[in-house]
């Protein structure tokens, strides 16, 4: 379980729908590739997969297992679909700049967990210039997919962190879970799920975006 007082000296952040509002992007991009299976993609389906990564999404999705072929084409014709309309929309919450600036002055380590394929990373990413805060980027390519605690873990690994003095944002229930089996401490955002349901999974608090960070939250992290 994560602490309940003393610093945060570690902080690690989900990417997409948590950085950058993109979900609805996403979905947009599933319904078409679900569509072409006869599956009708509804809000509550979406969120009952949002935040694993594709490997784990596709069978869910079509009702069985695909060969590594399948899977490769679909997850590509899916992600091109979702890079393509979300490029020109590429943006940071609201409050993420100033709070990563903060973060960066005080010499609290900085991390990324994430279960986008490598190309959706790069074009957040590098199309932020987020590698100028970042001390590690950790993706699930392989690690076992949230909500299994891998990608934190290795994330509080990378920084030196022990994962209970790290304070881990996310958006979505399964890495809502991720975080929280790793034993830190979860600020959920929500961008596309509400405070009930991501407080339910496991989260310490809910803000809407980083301009809402409760005080005390912010004590712990220590920042000038």
């Amino acid at each position: 379980m994560f602490t309940t007082s003393g610093p945060l000296r570690g902080v690690i952040f989900d990417l997409n729908g948590t950085l950058v509002d993109d979900i609805a992007f996403h979905f947009d991009a599933w319904k078409v590739l679900a569509r072409a299976h006869g599956v009708e993609m509804t809000p509550e389906l979406f969120q009952s997969f949002n935040g694993l990564k594709n490997e784990d999404i596709l069978p869910k999705l079509v009702g069985k297992q695909l060969s590594t072929d399948e899977t490769a084409r679909f997850v590509e014709r899916k992600e091109e679909a979702y890079r393509r309309a979300y490029r020109p929309h590429l943006a940071l919450v609201a409050g993420a700049q100033d709070l990563l600036e903060k973060l960066r002055a005080a010499a609290i380590p900085i991390a990324i967990a994430s279960s986008a394929p490598p190309e959706n990373r790069a074009m957040v990413i590098d199309g932020l210039a987020l590698r100028d805060f970042v001390k590690a980027v950790v993706s699930t390519e392989h690690l076992p997919g949230k909500p299994a605690p891998d990608a934190f873990l290795e994330a509080a690994r990378q920084l030196g962190i022990p994962p209970t003095e790290c304070l881990a944002f996310e958006d979505a229930v399964a890495g809502v879970r991720s975080a929280v089996g790793a034993g830190m401490l979860v600020g959920a955002v929500t961008t596309n799920n509400t405070a009930e349901t991501l407080l339910a999974a496991g989260a310490a608090f809910a803000i809407s975006d980083f301009t809402s960070i409760p005080p005390d939250v912010l004590a712990r992290l220590a920042m000038s």
